[in-house]
């Protein structure tokens, strides 16, 4: 009867310990970071004015001292007129003249919780020809340009993943080893209690 007992509070227990590893899994991805919402000009878009700035704005605060942004133009060029300069959620980059053509924002800043954030996106300029004589090229730095995002970010949330499941399963696997200990001591116990017939 003891035995009995004592396995089915071993089971119970053990049931609620992998709960609880459940829910701080679902629970993990609800601590998101910072990301971008929306940028000027929108990626993918098609421009027809000239642009003086690279707007983007993001879900949080973001720190203007890390924050790194990229134009690229379609001979390779880049277009940046000065450093980024953050204000609130938002980024402002300024650029010098763009003539027509398809043109790369890569970007890297870091959050208000100091998670870096980084991707990319595209868009277009087409200009009408009467301003499109007066834009003047793009500078050729030899400053390297912002690593891959796609590559970074996919190895940076692996690594993040692979250790926050190390974490949950030693934190598991230590709250059974406690339920199996004291489960052990209540048998103990009873034992003791229990009168030799």
């Amino acid at each position: 009867m003891i035995g009995r007992h004592i396995a089915r509070t071993v089971a119970v227990a053990a049931l609620g310990v992998a709960a609880m590893a459940g829910g701080l899994l679902v629970a993990r991805p609800a601590a998101a970071h910072a990301q971008l919402l929306s940028s000027d000009p929108r990626a993918d878009s098609t421009v027809t004015t000239q642009l003086t700035e690279i707007t983007l704005t993001f879900s949080e605060l973001v720190r203007g001292d890390f924050s790194t942004v990229v134009v690229t133009g379609p001979d390779g060029s880049r277009h940046e007129a000065g450093e980024p300069r953050a204000a609130d959620k938002q980024v402002h980059l300024p650029v010098s003249p763009l003539r027509s053509g398809g043109y790369r924002v890569a970007y890297r800043v870091v959050s208000a919780d100091g998670h870096p954030v980084q991707g990319q996106f595209r868009f277009t300029v087409a200009l009408p020809p009467a301003e499109e004589s007066t834009t003047a090229p793009g500078t050729a730095r030899t400053s390297p340009p912002v690593a891959d995002p796609a590559e970074s970010t996919s190895v940076a949330v692996a690594d993040e993943n692979a250790g926050s499941g190390t974490g949950l399963w030693w934190a598991g696997a230590a709250g059974l080893g406690a339920v199996l200990v004291a489960a052990g001591l209540i048998v103990v116990r009873r034992r003791r209690r229990t009168p030799a017939r």
